[in-house]
């Protein structure tokens, strides 16, 4: 499965990497599927930087995602592998200048196990809601309006 997203931020692109960059580093926002997110390697973050996250699948059903940052270029690329028991994927960002700022392209293929597999086009419809409704967050977090 394949979604291709992309939002325009008026933030230059540095700032917006820098946000991608510290994931861990920014609250979750009440209701955020995102339980816990925590970076799992030292120091700065950069290429082969890893994190856990602990996300709600849904109510009263939790799943730990493992992650390893594959591609870093500022201020342009961040991209990353991810892996739990029932799937494993790639992300990958692109943060695009333009005139008023940004524009953020998120790019994420998933490979499910097979009985989920058969959910395929349900999973996509819900996850590219859930996927719109955070590009939106971090825009309107990096734009002065709220959290992300």
């Amino acid at each position: 499965m394949y979604i291709e997203l992309s939002i325009d931020i008026d933030a230059p692109p540095d700032i917006v990497f820098a946000f991608l960059r510290d994931k861990d580093l920014h609250p979750q926002k009440s209701g955020s599927p995102v339980l816990l997110l925590q970076k799992t390697t030292p120091g700065p973050a950069g290429a082969g930087t890893g994190y856990r996250e602990v996300v709600r699948i849904m109510p009263f059903i939790k799943g730990e995602i493992l992650s390893r940052v594959t591609h870093f270029d500022p201020p342009g690329c961040l991209g990353e592998d991810f892996s739990s028991s029932c799937m494993t994927g790639h992300l990958m960002y692109r943060i695009l200048a333009d005139n008023r700022g940004s524009i953020l392209i998120q790019r994420q293929s998933f490979k499910f196990i097979w009985p989920i597999r058969a959910l395929t086009p349900l999973i996509r419809f819900l996850l590219g809601r859930r996927l719109k409704a955070r590009l939106k967050m971090i825009k309107c977090f990096l734009e002065g309006e709220g959290e992300a």
